[in-house]
């Protein structure tokens, strides 16, 4: 199905400057909306080795607008794929017949993709189910689902209980198996015949938990684990460390109640578990004013870790919050040791509600004026004039801010329409660029130069280049060198036939393979360490590279 033509003029955005004057201010190099006659919600964005992007969500919409396929239920999984100039290679939806909502996507290392969300159970046993596999357990269950490089089902799964169970984050281990977290409020209930229902095992603690499943390659569950208090708990980022796993996320349960072993400080706190590779609690802690705070994501920084989320908490002495805030709500950076002490934070006052989504670890810039990693803050801001946002445009803008590792401001814009607008991920694209994902139901007005086809539209908009120079595009390259066991082939351009064959360094031919793709995995898990020769054939011109096999794993 062809979709329609966008816009590729430069628009002009406003750029708000910090502490960094001579800061690069971004222009828009093209942008797409996406969707149905009705409304189309998106939760997750991924950069793709072939260059491209993967849009990751839920759509209440059949066939129609931007949408090629017609829907299962009620809200479906939706996918679109897309290249690196925003054009679609594929799209697909996967549902129920009720409510299923994509919230986390990753990229596997065969090429693939593995998807995690929240599905409604199936409650009438007359009922067509669509696409889901098994009929679900409780209210709401964790539904996983692995795909092939051309986004093709390989296998599904359905986790939960009696009650609801919310997934929030999945990704592949590095043994092949996957790590999927979330909310559950289930406990084990047995049915007539004495089986528990479903396959969570331990009681739930309060009125929400944390819930972590360990899974196979092939989708099994290896083990599982709950971790709570007596009030509300929510699992929402999993930081997949070398030893283990740091699991993170919002809560309001008091010291001394279930699992948890740590002081609450406001309504809402920051809570982070850190966990072997079995699930076992090594160290917990807890960070938060005399208010509300909120986690949206932890990465790895030089120092340890960077927490990221949401305040409208004045300072607290002892829950590492010593930033004070603005008006309303505001974005809210902690940065702690391997141990979870706090180094320092950083609040940032966009506008009157501020909810910081993502953090994006960058290349450190020229001019940040201090060592280490720069990070984008990407999410959305009120559009009423208070703080730093002095613009008026919709309900919600998209904001970013870019700062240093020190916490400070480089510089931040808000891009919207005259509606809602709320962004929910964000790429460093290989040119220097950023794209920004989200929600819309803006008409045609000011940034955005396309009004939504129905109520609420994916909206991707592609920045330039700030000020790192565009890499070098080669025909062929070989994502990781080094690696473990899968290689992905990435092929920059579109080919009629391609295929690659691997040779040891004595001359032996070890495997040919069909490259159907622009990026496809190639296993080498059956070979001892060291180097090896691919010589990839594509439209009859051959490319070699070398590739490095470690061991250990």
């Amino acid at each position: 199905m062809k979709i329609n033509p966008f816009n590729t003029s430069i628009v002009s955005l406003l750029c708000l400057f910090f502490f960094m004057p001579d800061a690069h201010c971004q222009s828009i190099e093209w942008q797409q909306v996406l969707g149905g006659t009705h409304s189309e919600y998106l939760y997750d964005v991924k950069a793709t080795p072939d260059y491209g992007f993967l849009l990751a969500g839920s759509s209440f919409s059949g066939e129609t607008g931007t949408k090629s396929e017609a829907g299962q239920g009620d809200l479906d999984y939706f996918l679109w794929k897309m290249d690196e100039s925003g054009k679609m290679e594929w799209q697909k939806s996967f549902g129920g017949s009720r409510s299923d909502y994509l919230y986390s996507a990753a990229l596997t290392k065969e090429g693939g993709y593995i998807l995690g969300g929240a599905s409604a159970a199936l409650s009438n046993p007359g009922e067509d189910n669509g696409d889901k596999k098994h009929p679900g357990y409780g209210n709401m269950d964790f539904w996983i689902l692995k795909l092939n490089p051309e986004g093709k089902e390989e296998w599904q799964i359905t986790l939960g209980g009696i009650g609801n169970d919310q997934l929030q984050s999945i990704q592949q281990t590095a043994d092949g198996g996957y790590i999927a977290g979330g909310s559950s409020d289930s406990s084990p209930v047995k049915d007539s015949e004495g089986k528990i229902i479903g396959n969570k095992s331990e009681a739930s603690y309060g009125s929400s938990d944390y819930w972590v499943v360990k899974l196979s390659a092939n989708g099994e569950i290896e083990w599982e684990k709950t971790f709570g208090g007596s009030f509300s708990d929510r699992l929402k980022d999993i930081l997949i460390l070398e030893d283990g796993y740091l699991i993170a996320g919002t809560s309001n349960s008091p010291l001394g109640t279930g699992s948890k072993t740590v002081q609450h400080y406001g309504e809402n706190d920051l809570w982070l578990i850190r966990i072997d590779k079995q699930g076992n609690e090594l160290w917990q802690r807890a960070y938060g004013g005399e208010g509300d705070d909120s986690l949206s994501q932890i990465i790895t920084t030089e120092n340890g870790y960077l927490v990221a989320g949401s305040t409208n908490s004045k300072p607290h002495p002892d829950g590492g919050k010593t930033a004070a805030n603005g008006e309303g709500t505001d974005f809210w950076v902690l940065e702690i040791d391997r141990d979870g002490h706090p180094l320092w934070d950083k609040t940032y006052d966009i506008g009157m509600w501020d909810v910081l989504v993502s953090v994006l670890p960058l290349p450190h810039s020229k001019g940040g004026g201090s060592a280490g990693s720069d990070y984008l803050l990407s999410g959305y801001a009120a559009s009423e004039t208070l703080g730093k946002k002095t613009d008026n445009k919709g309900v919600n803008d998209y904001a970013v801010i870019k700062i240093n590792s020190k916490g400070e401001n480089l510089w931040q814009k808000t891009i919207g329409g005259m509606g809602n607008e709320q962004l929910k991920g964000a790429v460093q694209t290989r040119d220097g660029g950023y794209l920004l994902a989200g929600n819309s139901d803006s008409k045609k007005s000011d940034d955005k130069d396309r009004a939504s086809i129905g109520g609420n539209d994916y909206w991707v908009v592609k920045l330039g280049s700030e000020n790192k120079a565009a890499e070098d595009r080669k025909l062929v390259e070989v994502f990781p060198n080094p690696t473990y066991q899968f290689t992905n082939i990435v092929i920059a351009e579109d080919f009629r036939e391609a295929k690659a064959e691997v040779f040891d360094l004595n001359g032996r031919k070890l495997q040919t393979k069909e490259l159907p793709y622009r990026s496809t995995a190639v296993d080498l898990q059956g070979y001892p360490p060291g180097v090896y020769v691919m010589k990839i054939n594509i439209d009859g011109k051959t490319e070699e590279v070398k590739v490095l096999k470690k061991g250990g794993k």
